[in-house]
């Protein structure tokens, strides 16, 4: 999240951005308010964070209701063993809704 902050102010910079309003979705929401955090608010007129993933969602004693480790671990072997198969189970999965009993997923 260091380097994606630091990527984000090196470009603000870079552009000489001032008052720029800076709109993060699911890990870009972590990234805008990492910058934030690490870079300031000097350039920043607004931030605006939608469905944010928050920054720490493991299980650790500081974090007893994240998820065990296992999870993550098992993501990553799935997307190992078959990335189009992974994408597809996370989204007929709990997110996004796609799961709703009412949603053909054969049908937009």
């Amino acid at each position: 999240m260091d380097h994606y902050a630091d990527d984000l102010a090196a470009v603000t910079a870079h552009l000489d951005l001032k008052n720029a309003i800076h709109v993060g979705h699911s890990t870009g929401g972590g990234e805008v308010v990492h910058y934030l955090a690490r870079h300031g608010e000097s350039r920043v007129a607004k931030a605006v964070i939608i469905s944010a993933v928050p920054p720490l969602m493991a299980k650790t004693p500081a974090n007893p209701g994240g998820l065990p480790k296992e999870v993550f671990d098992d993501f990553q072997k799935q997307n190992a063993n078959n990335r189009a198969q992974f994408y597809y189970d996370v989204a007929a999965g709990p997110f996004y809704g796609y799961n709703r009993p009412a949603r053909n997923p054969l049908k937009p």
